[in-house]
């Protein structure tokens, strides 16, 4: 897809790394926190509605926090700047970078206290590969100015502009994770407004799955069928062409709920398992599948029986993602054979073998599993319950991560990653 010199691939993907082991090292180890962005947008527009009766209310001001960067072009004799780029944290509004590729973004945060925080930065422009980075951290008492951010050119492609609306109110959804899978796998989140830009779409026409995704919500869009996608059909352009609402229904809308049930020893399917959720309850069929329609979500308590297993009974988020439930023998509990699983496909090759694919804790950055993917792409990791950034990286490619939340005796599948060629790279 482009032709310049190895060393300069080299030299973008050693920088990123440095960029990393360096924002890992300047902070202390503290307790990331979630903002929910989502309810002040809500208060917000609350007290405007009350507002506009003439109630006069006291000002709602939403602590923010300055962060400023630069995006660039990796070049061969020098960086470029990139002017024009589209720049949100955490659910900020938005910001575009100047002709000198700078930007300067006010973040919101839940307090103006010395705490450090990971920052969740989505970064896209025409012509250029849209980047989601969920591992540089950001001091939520004083201003940051991030290392460079580096955006691979990708010409011929197209661009996705849309927002992530509460389907029962309308409102736009911040942070809202939006996914698009074509030949390659484009990830952001979404502004203060529920905006989001995709570019480096490829091919640059035809109709793509979308997926969207945020811890209030649902990830399906069909509750009668479970459907966790939407078709976009995306003409050749850019933002100004394509453009797409996505609608998703709140935590506690009974939803169409599917799954699997797995012997843990042999990972082997188990039929006629009895899946109780709720008032709801279901058999498994020969392939240890079950739906449950019109089932209850949220935190809900999951409940599987089968004489010949011990009975699986959690309290875990029902929030529409097909669930895998692992069932132990009586006696001594095994580990489960993974905890994460999924593919890993590097753009133009046959072989995607000795991709390192890692999972670290997100509270403390730390690995806990590592492995290195087989020539179909395959890789499974063993983790213990808990929030993890899993990222998949390769020399000559770049790195791509995914934050996973595992819970107790269910794994998590299908975290898949499509790696893009660095700019030279052969």
């Amino acid at each position: 897809m482009m032709g310049r010199g190895t060393r300069d691939a080299g030299r973008v993907e050693k920088r990123e790394r440095e960029q990393g082991t360096r924002d890992a090292g300047q902070v202390k180890t503290t307790m990331p926190m979630r903002l929910h962005a989502y309810t002040l947008a809500l208060f917000v527009s609350l007290l405007s509605l009350l507002g506009c009766g003439g109630l006069k209310l006291p000002e709602l001001v939403v602590p923010t926090v300055q962060v400023s960067g630069t995006v660039l072009e990796a070049g061969l004799l020098e960086d470029k700047p990139i002017s024009g780029a589209w720049v949100v944290i955490n659910g900020s509004a938005p910001a575009y970078t100047d002709n000198l590729g700078k930007f300067v973004v006010n973040v919101p945060v839940t307090t103006t206290g010395d705490q450090t925080i990971l920052a969740a930065i989505s970064v896209a422009k025409h012509g250029y590969l849209a980047r989601l980075i969920e591992d540089r951290r950001i001091n939520t008492g004083s201003s940051s100015e991030l290392d460079p951010i580096y955006l691979v050119p990708a010409p011929n492609t197209s661009s996705l502009k849309g927002r992530v609306v509460d389907k029962t109110t309308g409102r736009g959804i911040p942070n809202a994770e939006v996914i698009l899978f074509g030949d390659l796998t484009i990830r952001v989140r979404t502004a203060a407004d529920g905006s989001f830009l995709l570019s480096g779409i490829m091919p640059e026409s035809g109709e793509f799955p979308v997926q969207a995704r945020h811890p209030d919500f649902l990830t399906v869009f069909d509750l009668q069928t479970g459907r966790n996608y939407q078709t976009v059909v995306i003409r050749k352009g850019d933002e100004n062409v394509n453009s797409v609402t996505l609608e998703l229904y709140p935590l506690g809308t009974p939803a169409l709920i599917s799954g699997k049930v797995v012997n843990s020893e042999t990972s082997e399917p188990v039929p006629n398992a009895t899946v109780i959720l709720g008032d709801k309850r279901a058999t498994t069929d020969e392939g240890g599948n079950f739906t449950i329609p019109n089932a209850p979500t949220g935190q809900q308590t999951l409940k599987v029986e089968h004489p010949q297993f011990l009975t699986f009974n959690e309290t875990l988020l029902i929030n529409g993602d097909p669930l895998v439930i692992f069932l132990f023998a009586p006696g001594t509990l095994p580990s489960l054979p993974f905890t994460i699983s999924g593919k890993v496909t590097l753009q133009g090759e046959t072989n995607h073998s000795g991709v390192r694919v890692e999972a670290r804790r997100k509270v403390d950055g730390v690995v806990v599993d590592a492995t290195t993917t087989t020539i179909e792409g395959n890789y499974a990791l063993w983790v213990p319950p808990g929030t993890y950034l899993v990222r998949a990286s390769i020399e000559g490619f770049v790195s791509a991560e995914r934050e996973v939340i595992v819970r107790k005796g269910v794994a998590i599948t299908n975290v898949d990653f499509t790696l893009t060629r660095l700019e030279g790279a052969q």
